[in-house]
């Protein structure tokens, strides 16, 4: 079970940092002319622009992580998920560290069914950004 609980911890904490990037990107990409990406506004078009040698850099970094990953596990002391050792400084008795956990859990739940969301938004309708707001935006704008 320590397994699965480690799988869902990462899973859950890559994808919150893919819908902050998700939703940062178009408007926020100091890079993209260093990669020679012309569209930002779409993050799934500039991922098909970037370039081989941008891809295989990526792919090395997620290769040392993960190498990194595996090497932490070999400490005696290792808990699942916890890749900085920070369940070296309290215990699980403590209430205010286990409902951290129970929250990074939660959140990385809401995360990975939200990215999932932007990927299937952004596939079949090409709209990025906010779709359920915007009609009522649009309804209460001075104006209207």
């Amino acid at each position: 079970m320590t397994k699965y609980r480690e799988a869902e911890l990462k899973h859950g904490r890559q994808a919150m940092v893919a819908c902050a990037g998700f939703m940062v990107q178009p408007w926020f990409h100091p890079l993209a002319k260093a990669c020679h990406i012309t569209t930002t506004a779409d993050p799934l078009q500039s991922l098909k622009e970037l370039p081989p040698a941008g891809a295989f850099q990526i792919l090395v970094f997620i290769g040392f992580l993960e190498f990194l990953s595996i090497k932490i596990k070999e400490n005696e002391s290792y808990a699942a998920g916890d890749l900085l050792g920070a369940s070296e400084l309290t215990d699980n008795s403590d209430e205010g560290w286990v409902d951290f956990q129970q929250r990074e859990l939660a959140n990385g739940r809401l995360a990975m069914m939200a990215i999932a969301g932007f990927v299937f938004q952004d596939l079949v309708f090409h709209n990025q950004g906010d779709m359920l707001f915007a009609p009522l935006r649009a309804a209460y704008e001075p104006g209207m």
